[in-house]
């Protein structure tokens, strides 16, 4: 211990020289051009950037990607910038890239993991790199190489990236407790917003930055810290579903909390695709807790199954819910997802089902019509054609194979939250930011914790538990 102490404060100070070389060199070229635009304070900004980036490479390394998770959640896209390197490669995959290099560059696994054979997890990498070499492909034929190359690194660089790390189980573990923790804060925060009407945090710095509010609906979409609601409807369907599985498998309150506050969040952003995405994926994890339950005891359950139909009552009951579903603009988006499907399989049969290139839907589907498509399994469908689509859901369903091998009942339902809720509007294709997520959800799924490998003990004995970390039985 005392030697590698001793040699990490020996390198302490070379990685900060090598960054502040890095600093001037980035400084001295980018500096000029936003000094004009922006005035004086950029210097502080850039400044605070520079000294973020040396933390990143200081703190632990198995954090950065719950640290990348925060990052997404707290400070929206919106507020950044949308040309440059930040929009061809988001603030959050920058971070997962840091990540990347430092668990890439010592080759170094979690310290005692022993990995067992993980046939669905070699699956999952196979299916990402013949992905990549599809996609590689469908770059030859695109229509705005700029746009495919900026979506190829950013999906690359936070989705298949984390894919080549070895075992990540203590990334794994921050991400879920970060999730959680974020779904149900957040959630909370979202109830509040929904009953003031306004957004007493970041609705205020929105206007501070001359930003427009996107509230134009019949009723007021409450959408926290994320910039919109269709974004913060994913979240937590994703932290719900999570958060439920969780429960089911470990019989965790504090998941059983998350999941009614995240389920709240997503009621308030009165998003139907969303709220259908969780209701699945609740029932996708209630139906395999049934199967893999080592025990006959029923009494969760049965409390699921009671809380469902009163969550169902209670939505229909809820008057902007009502208020929503009947609206004249309701009708307009359905009627607009209709004419997206349309557009959708034109553009597809005008490409040869093999894609016009990634990230150029929007471009070939305007072709037709300049009807945006709400749908990311459509998008891809015109970008990187049949094949490509057939090979991202093969990517993530052999994720959701392999961490219900492990019993990670909460990582799977996740998992299938965010690929149903995707499917809802335009996220994968045209939101960068929405693949830190995918990236995320797949160290989850691929790392299941020990606790996630066999029924809870407390479950059997009554009073013997496994510790979440170390992973070993305790009195």
């Amino acid at each position: 211990m005392f030697d590698f102490t001793m040699l990490r404060l020996r390198r302490t100070p070379i990685i900060f020289v090598a960054l502040a070389a890095l600093f001037v060199i980035m400084a001295s070229v980018l500096l000029p051009r936003f000094v004009t635009g922006l005035g004086i304070i950029v210097l502080p900004l850039t400044l605070l950037a520079f000294i973020g980036v040396a933390t990143l490479f200081l703190v632990p390394a198995h954090i950065l990607p719950a640290v990348a998770l925060v990052t997404f959640a707290l400070i929206p896209a919106r507020v950044l910038p949308q040309d440059g390197p930040i929009g061809a490669l988001p603030l959050t995959t920058m971070i997962i890239v840091i990540w990347a290099v430092r668990r890439l560059l010592p080759a170094k696994a979690d310290a005692g993991t022993v990995t067992p054979p993980a046939p669905f997890r070699s699956a999952t990498r196979y299916f990402a790199l013949l992905f990549l070499a599809w996609t590689l492909f469908t770059l030859v034929r695109t229509t705005d190489l700029q746009a495919s190359l900026g979506w190829m690194i950013s999906f690359s660089a936070a989705v298949l990236l984390p894919l080549c790390i070895g075992t990540s189980t203590r990334e794994a573990y921050w991400i879920r407790r970060t999730w959680l923790l974020l779904g149900a804060w957040l959630g909370a925060y979202a109830v509040l917003e929904g009953v003031l009407r306004f957004n007493p945090v970041w609705g205020t710095l929105f206007s501070l930055l001359g930003l427009t509010d996107h509230q134009h609906w019949s009723v007021y979409r409450a959408d926290a810290s994320f910039g919109h609601p269709l974004f913060a409807a994913l979240f937590f369907a994703v932290a719900c579903a999570l958060a439920i599985g969780v429960w089911l498998r470990e019989n965790s309150k504090p998941a059983l909390v998350a999941s009614v506050f995240s389920g709240l969040g997503l009621v308030a952003t009165v998003s139907r695709g969303a709220i259908l995405s969780a209701a699945i994926a609740i029932g996708f994890a209630y139906a395999v807790s049934l199967v893999l339950r080592g025990e006959k005891r029923w009494g969760k359950f049965v409390l699921l199954a009671v809380l469902m139909v009163i969550a169902v009552i209670g939505l229909f009951q809820f008057d902007a819910f009502t208020a929503r579903n009947n609206s004249v603009e309701a009708e307009l988006s359905s009627q607009a997802r209709d004419l997206g499907v349309w557009v959708s399989l034109q553009a597809a049969n005008f490409t040869g089902w093999i894609g016009s290139g990634p990230g150029t839907s929007g471009i070939t589907g305007r072709l037709f019509n300049e009807v945006t498509i709400e749908n990311s399994l459509l998008q891809l469908l015109i970008s990187i054609g049949l094949p490509g689509v057939a090979l991202f859901l093969l990517m993530i369903g052999s994720a959701i194979a392999h961490a219900l091998s492990r019993r990670a009942v909460g990582a799977a339902a996740a998992l299938v939250a965010y690929t149903v809720c995707i499917a809802g509007f335009n996220a994968i294709d045209a939101l960068r930011p929405m693949h830190l997520l995918l990236g995320c959800l797949l160290i989850l799924a691929l790392n299941p914790m020990r606790t996630d490998a066999a029924p809870p003990l407390e479950a059997r004995t009554g009073r013997v538990k496994v510790h979440p970390k170390r992973g070993y039985a305790r009195l």
